[in-house]
């Protein structure tokens, strides 16, 4: 887990990564309608005009039902706009929707060019909800 820590420290402390938004109107279940604010720290490898990037990313979703915050690892490939991303990263999810709860667990995505679907697994870590676990759904347009 220290080496772990110190990767991410000395990624995030590189002088040749780059933050770019992530900026997207989303909906997704548990949390509705909704949108996405985030930046991507990358890193570019490749030449003009097509390059490929990569490093890690943090981000915020609110929707109707509740919010959530997610962060890991993103990896594109741009032509002047994103054409293909991945990402998995932690994520947790605080839903109001009923009796409140609030969920940890991993997200994953996959999109090309402004369209990107996610999906992700939570455990309840706190609430009165009678589900232990949870799954997400969901597709968002925009930068990802």
């Amino acid at each position: 887990m220290a080496r772990l820590r110190a990767a991410i420290l000395t990624l995030l402390l590189s002088s040749t990564l780059e933050a770019y938004p992530t900026a997207q109107i989303q909906y997704s279940w548990p949390l509705r309608l909704g949108g996405e604010l985030g930046v991507n720290f990358y890193d570019f490898v490749g030449f003009s005009p097509t390059l490929m990037s990569g490093g890690p990313f943090v981000s915020a979703s609110a929707g109707r039902d509740g919010i959530g915050l997610n962060a890991g690892l993103k990896g594109s490939v741009v032509f002047m706009i994103p054409l293909g991303t991945a990402s998995i990263g932690a994520s947790g999810l605080y839903l109001w929707e009923g009796e409140n709860a609030a969920y940890a667990g991993i997200r994953a995505s996959a999109g090309m060019r402004l369209l990107t679907f996610f999906g992700g697994a939570y455990r309840r870590v706190s609430g009165d909800r009678e589900d232990d676990w949870m799954f997400s759904l969901g597709a968002g347009i925009g930068m990802p």
